[in-house]
């Protein structure tokens, strides 16, 4: 799991992520609404959980996008980190729901494999930002940082 969050660090280690991050730690001001991280690959979803954890965050965690929408807590989700290409379904699929649904929360879309279909669609989803993996974990957490913003 470390090995896999210097990748999605940008090739850094964890302690070099959170001591790179720590001054931005004391004014995450401990958000009320947990980050939802959907991913079904493991190694990817508890990197991002650890990481975000490590920063202060409250975070849930979801192996596919079926699990995400069966659970209620979504409703208080102050963000959300998706993986587009899932087995089951996938992120934008799931974000359809969500959004037909009425649930308007911010999202991070996250692929390995970004085309102009999947960013055509997260335009009409109102997808806040997509990231193309490996990305820098610092950009991820400027974004979660600005969706939990909006929210006080």
């Amino acid at each position: 799991m470390v090995t896999h969050l210097a990748n999605v660090a940008g090739r850094r280690s964890v302690g070099t992520v959170a001591a790179s991050m720590s001054a931005a730690r004391a004014d995450a001001g401990g958000p009320s609404h947990p980050v939802c991280v959907v991913d079904d690959d493991e190694s990817v979803r508890d990197s991002l959980a650890v990481l975000l954890e490590t920063l202060g965050f409250e975070v849930l965690t979801h192996i596919s996008g079926s699990e995400m929408l069966a659970d209620q807590r979504r409703k208080d989700a102050g963000c959300l980190i998706v993986d587009q290409h899932m087995r089951e379904i996938d992120g934008l699929s799931m974000l359809a729901v969500l959004r037909a649904e009425g649930v308007a929360v911010p999202t991070i879309l996250i692929t390995g494999r970004l085309d102009a279909a999947i960013s055509a669609r997260a335009a009409v989803l109102g997808v806040t930002a997509i990231l193309e993996k490996p990305f820098p974990a610092t950009r991820l957490v400027e974004l979660v940082r600005a969706s939990l913003e909006r929210l006080r």
